[in-house]
């Protein structure tokens, strides 16, 4: 068994420790730190209560995606998660917006703080030695502060990106050995990204770095306009809609038949037979359902799922999300 392999088996059967290096943490505050989310991001918060999460877009004016961010709601101000290939361009963007707005403060914290993530169906019971309450009383896209035994804030999330029961530890920097040691300990497997990467698609958690066109990408291309909200202004709205109008593709899961290991690279045609009809964004091999899966732009004409295509040398088939059953849906809280 490969090392993804057995990171991948972590990841689904029991606890991955994934450390997000690199990861983007931004504090927003002042008076009109709601407003400038509610401009700067793709969803409003002004219904953010104090420990909830708000997963959201960043768009540049042509409705180009920069960034995906969670924004967490604290009370007197938001906190702004971002995925790690992504930190510098949003931090960049932000603070832009922020200079030519007033009553708002936008700070980079990243280096203040270790972001470990915990993976898997039995990661609860790991995150659980943090907290002073029973851990299934945590909604989806929620989070606490606890406290460490040296007296350090932690900030704990519940916001998983694999489909199985996800949760993220802010962990202080001055405390980020200590806690990777205590939850090695604890028996979580350290995973790598690419297994994570693998999780995700099976799951169809959009992979912003891999599915996103070089040339720039809106939402619509990605398949992520549930986390638009078009009743309010945003920063790209205008082009945004524009764009919908005239958007030819669209974004569909396909499974590759038996027998095929080699991934292919994104850009590859998808024929009905002779006839070019899109192109994979992304595909990875899934050691769980031991084939191919991927993510496809379509002809409109022909983004459905049951439809039989070829790319490269495989036959595939295309595929509503997701593509497995995570295993922590048999998995109680307890």
């Amino acid at each position: 068994m490969d090392q993804i392999q057995t990171e991948y088996q972590a990841l689904r059967t029991t606890c991955g420790l994934i450390e997000y290096a690199g990861a983007g943490l931004l504090t927003v505050s002042g008076p009109s730190a709601a407003e400038f989310l509610g401009r700067a991001a793709t969803r409003s918060v002004d219904f953010l209560l104090e420990g909830q999460i708000c997963a959201a877009l960043l768009l540049r004016e042509d409705a180009g995606v920069v960034a995906e961010i969670q924004i967490h709601g604290e009370g007197d101000g938001y906190l702004v998660e971002v995925w790690p290939a992504q930190a510098r361009a949003a931090a960049e963007h932000l603070a832009e917006l922020a200079a030519r707005t007033t009553g708002v403060t936008v700070t980079d914290v990243s280096d203040q703080f270790v972001l470990f993530g915990l993976e898997g169906p039995e990661s609860f019971r790991l995150a659980q030695k943090y907290l002073p309450f029973p851990i299934a009383s945590m909604a989806y896209r929620s989070f606490t502060t606890a406290e460490l035994p040296s007296g350090q804030p932690l900030l704990v999330s519940r916001t998983g990106v694999t489909g199985e029961y996800g949760y993220k530890l802010h962990v202080p920097a001055a405390s980020g050995e200590q806690v990777r040691a205590e939850l090695l300990e604890l028996g979580a497997v350290p995973c790598g990204i690419d297994a994570v990467d693998i999780c995700r698609m099976e799951c169809r958690f959009v992979n912003l770095e891999a599915e996103l066109d070089p040339a720039g990408g809106t939402p619509l291309d990605l398949g992520l306009q549930w986390m638009v909200g078009f009743g309010q202004d945003f920063v790209g709205k205008e082009a945004l809609l524009k764009r919908r109008e005239d958007t030819a593709a669209v974004p569909v899961c396909w499974v590759a038949a038996d027998g095929h290991s080699e991934v292919p690279a994104a850009g590859t045609p998808v024929l009905v037979g002779n006839t070019e009809v899109g192109a994979v964004a992304h595909a990875v091999y899934s050691p769980g359902l031991e084939r191919l899966i991927g993510v496809a732009r379509l002809d409109q004409a022909v983004a459905a799922s049951g439809l039989d295509f070829r790319v490269g040398a495989a036959e595939v088939r295309t595929h509503s999300a997701p593509l497995r059953v995570a295993t922590s849906f048999g998995v109680p809280l307890e």
